[in-house]
């Protein structure tokens, strides 16, 4: 738990240093794609999908459990099934020499069409992987 802490604080912090840092293009291309399938997961209700890109270090709960839990009773029940996103580049911040990331989109779902979807990420070898996701109503 206390390494998610601190790697938490560690994006935030980074965000308010270097906030709109966006990744080149094909690393983008790599980071949509992955965000494709893990929205396609959460809409199928599928937990094993849901967490196949995410890092080592949240395997404890990587759970379906805890996707029951906090993607399907909670996030789906209150905001429905995922529909759309559009990059926010002045929130996201992704470096290539940084171990974390975070990307933030602006989201439609089918219950509320003015969504907050941030993505953390960490970087395990040379791939990003997926540290947490938050699904909130945007400010």
């Amino acid at each position: 738990m206390k390494m998610i802490l601190v790697t938490l604080l560690m994006v935030l912090l980074s965000g308010a240093l270097f906030a709109g840092v966006m990744p080149a293009a094909e690393e983008m291309a790599v980071l949509d794609a992955m965000v494709d399938k893990l929205m396609a997961a959460y809409n199928a209700g599928d937990a094993t999908a849901f967490y196949a890109d995410w890092a080592a270090m949240m395997a404890s709960i990587c759970t379906p459990q805890v996707f029951q839990t906090m993607f399907v009773d909670n996030y789906k029940k209150n905001f429905g099934d995922y529909a759309e996103r559009s990059i926010n580049a002045d929130e996201t911040v992704v470096m290539a020499d940084v171990p974390n990331g975070l990307l933030v989109y602006t989201a439609k779902f089918t219950n509320n069409e003015k969504i907050k979807l941030s993505i953390n990420l960490f970087k395990e070898g040379d791939s990003w992987k997926f540290q947490q996701v938050t699904i909130q109503p945007a400010q």
